[in-house]
């Protein structure tokens, strides 16, 4: 039995069942008193105790019995497993033998300190090793030693061009070749070929134009860098100059063909001349100031570019892992120092504590054996007065009024336990 079920339950309830038992055992000897009065048993000269005195000491005695097997228990439990591992610790603890615990303390938490921090490291330089980061970390830095040497070659680190997005010059190009398509369908017409040869024809000549003014323009914005480009700008000017004036000398020709006046067929070859050439040179400007000086600057600008963008994402989910690992890291390192000064506290305060055990464990120890011999003495005089009760009641019945023999001696007591046991030592 537990020791608080002991004290807080126990108790009530076997008080209140002596008590029921003993006011039925007074109604009992009551009841036999007056029968064994009235026929005036025992005799007078008797010299024994009656069968049914030997009764009632027997009902008091297993009530006796009962309490001590059960407060024994509660007894010897808070005395061997409590009281006395207590007690021996105590007389083994001293404030040498506590700084030697306070010094393993030390120890083993610089041991998992050590463990930890290694094996931090270790984590880390996984991290930072894996494959997949080295590769990106390599080609990055490959590319960047190749773009810090352009930037100082050319002297800049942004592209030298106007006309942006590179998406509205595309379709700037675009809407020239729409612009051109017309003009150069008439002049294929003429031919009298198939409608799908013509538009080929004529689609062919599109695309030449914007292709032509393309290039125009980015051989000119390239000229200083290449010294051939100067040459071959002035043969791309000529060769748009000459195909746009043959163009425009077929669709003259086209023209006279349908009867057109030879007054206004001069006007129209110089018109279509002079549209083609304009539109070349759109297309020539716009090239010009949508590309870069040089070739090779913009390839590393876009490759750095490109190789920046793919390692700082790489970067980020090492950084991600190595904060991860950190945050971990100074987790355990957090709980390791908790433990540790847990562990220095409770040796600093085991004697304080141990001693307040003692108290506690010999104070509810000498609760329950106080409460037990009080309940056996309550028990021993609850057995006196059924006796004499019995006794009353059976000399008031009699008709002789005069004592057996037997009731001169002193009635005994009960056999009792707890009046030989001591209190625990609460110092």
């Amino acid at each position: 039995m537990e020791t608080d079920v002991f004290l807080n339950e126990y108790q009530k309830e076997l008080d209140l069942k002596l008590s029921d038992k003993h006011r039925l055992n007074l109604a009992n000897s009551n009841k036999k008193g007056e029968e064994d009065g009235k026929r005036n048993l025992p005799s007078v000269d008797d010299t024994f105790v009656t069968p049914y005195e030997h009764e009632i000491r027997n009902n008091y005695q297993a009530e006796v019995e009962e309490l001590y097997k059960n407060g024994r228990q509660v007894l010897d439990d808070l005395k061997d497993r409590n009281y006395k591992p207590v007690s021996n610790e105590l007389k083994e603890l001293s404030p040498d033998k506590i700084q030697l615990l306070l010094n393993e303390a030390g120890k083993e938490k610089a041991r998992k300190l050590e463990e930890l921090n290694n094996n931090h490291l270790d984590t880390v330089k996984d991290i930072e090793n894996s494959p997949h980061y080295q590769t990106s970390k390599k080609r990055f830095e490959r590319i960047k030693n190749r773009w810090e040497e352009v930037t100082k070659k050319h002297n800049r680190e942004e592209l030298n061009i106007h006309f942006k997005p590179y998406w509205a010059y595309i379709l700037l190009l675009f809407a020239i070749g729409i612009a051109e398509f017309p003009l150069n369908n008439q002049v294929f017409v003429s031919f009298r070929e198939t409608p799908l040869l013509t538009l080929i024809m004529a689609g062919v000549l599109v695309i030449t134009l914007p292709f032509l003014a393309h290039a125009a323009g980015k051989i000119l914005k390239q000229a200083k860098t290449h010294k051939i480009y100067p040459f071959l700008f002035i043969l791309l000017v000529l060769t748009v100059a000459s195909v746009s004036y043959f163009t425009a000398l077929l669709r003259t020709n086209y023209l006279e063909e349908l009867g057109v006046p030879e007054e206004q067929l001069f006007l129209d070859q110089w018109t279509f001349f002079t549209i083609g050439i304009i539109l070349f040179l759109v297309g020539t400007i716009a090239s010009f100031f949508a590309h870069d000086d040089s070739n090779e600057f913009v390839e590393v600008y876009h490759k750095f570019h490109k190789e920046e963008e793919a390692f700082v994402k790489v970067e980020k989910e090492i950084n991600d892992k190595r904060t991860a690992e950190k945050n971990e890291y100074d987790l355990q390192r957090k709980e390791i120092q908790n433990e540790y000064s847990e562990k220095t506290a409770l040796f600093k305060n085991r004697i304080q504590d141990l001693n307040t055990q003692k108290i506690q464990i010999a104070g509810n120890y000498n609760k329950v054996l106080a409460f037990c011999q009080g309940m056996e003495r309550k028990i021993n005089s609850n057995f006196k007065e059924a006796i004499f009760n019995y006794r009353d009641t059976n000399l008031t019945f009699r008709n002789n009024h005069k004592q057996p023999k037997s009731w001169a001696e002193t009635l005994g007591n009960l056999n009792g336990y707890f009046s030989d046991i001591t209190e625990l030592d609460k110092s």
